[in-house]
């Protein structure tokens, strides 16, 4: 019906488009595309039946470590009968965004089996595990022997400046662990304050160390 559907507004163009002063016919979406799978008819031979749902999995958008959602998605499916085949078939549901752009755009009949899918995957999503592996470098800020709590502080908020956006817990956690308890009193009184009262958001902290 799309095919034959194509046709029709195909020819329906081209008669407007001989017209003279009539501006070209933009090109639609193409419908096709929606319809497309990037794996073969044998590869799943079998419908997914109604019970087969995924519960309590994030929708993976392409800026988090591709390899946890796989984890995530296959501990989440397993139990399932026939696992390879409901593996393969249920992906696209766990996609949003970015993710669900590069699904959409992988070729007809390009992936045979779930193994293909998840390499195919995790290659197109390398940069966020690059992304995700410098924002845990915010750890390895620590404060120096004998360095003034004010010039910690300063050199944190540099050091964390040249990193990707890093959420608060994290920077709260770092922070917090990055402290010297040996090397000034403030230190000490900031980091015993900041681990009996935990802090929510950095401003927070920044407030505390004022």
């Amino acid at each position: 019906m799309i095919e034959a559907n194509d046709k029709k507004v195909e020819t329906y163009n081209s008669r407007v488009n001989q017209i003279p002063g009539t501006p070209p016919i933009q090109k639609g979406v193409d419908l096709k595309k929606f319809v497309q799978k990037p794996f073969p008819s044998n590869a799943t031979p079998k419908s997914i039946p109604k019970k087969h749902r995924i519960l309590d999995l994030l929708k993976y958008n392409g800026t988090s470590n591709p390899n946890e959602h796989v984890t995530a998605y296959t501990c989440a499916m397993k139990g399932n009968d026939e696992i390879k085949f409901v593996l393969l078939t249920m992906f696209r549901e766990t996609l949003s965004k970015g993710a669900m752009m590069w699904y959409h755009n992988l070729a007809p009949n390009s992936i045979d089996s779930f193994v293909m899918l998840v390499d195919s995957f995790i290659k197109a999503h390398v940069s966020a595990i690059k992304v995700n592996a410098r924002k845990s470098d915010v750890f390895k800020i620590k404060q120096r022997e004998n360095e003034m709590l004010q010039e910690f502080v300063s050199r944190f908020q540099m050091e964390k400046m040249e990193l990707p956006p890093v959420s608060d817990d994290w920077l709260v956690q770092a922070f917090t662990q990055g402290l010297n308890e040996r090397s000034l009193m403030a230190s000490k009184e900031l980091k015993q304050n900041l681990v009996e009262y935990p802090a929510v958001t950095w401003s927070d902290v920044h407030n505390r160390y004022q």
